[in-house]
């Protein structure tokens, strides 16, 4: 018999997955301080609710729209460890598509 996952548990691990990922190509001392550890501490509620921002600014996510929607994020009031993980990223073209490709997911999820 098969377990079923709530959608907070699916982002919680899909988002803990990315950090994983992004630390891993960039290494820990070029992260936000303290981005594993704010990761850890969200509840599924809270990543539910930054998935759906994400979906509300659909469009930039399908456009690649880097400027748009850090303007969106932080006009949401997204907490500044992913504004910073975002703009980090945004540093090293190689891992783009499969961080925008990480953002459709938490979108599409909710």
């Amino acid at each position: 018999m098969q377990q079923e996952t709530t959608v907070g548990a699916f982002l919680k691990e899909k988002v803990t997955n990315m950090v994983v990922w992004i630390t891993n190509e960039l290494g820990k001392e070029n992260m936000p301080p303290g981005i594993m550890e704010f990761v850890t501490l969200r509840t599924y509620v809270e990543l539910t609710l930054f998935a759906e921002v994400l979906n509300e600014h659909n469009s930039m996510i399908i456009h690649r729209d880097w400027a748009g929607l850090l303007r969106q994020l932080i006009k949401e009031k997204v907490p500044e460890v992913f504004i910073e993980t975002l703009q980090a990223v945004r540093k090293h073209e190689h891992m783009h598509d499969k961080f925008w490709r990480y953002l459709e997911l938490f979108s599409n999820t909710v």
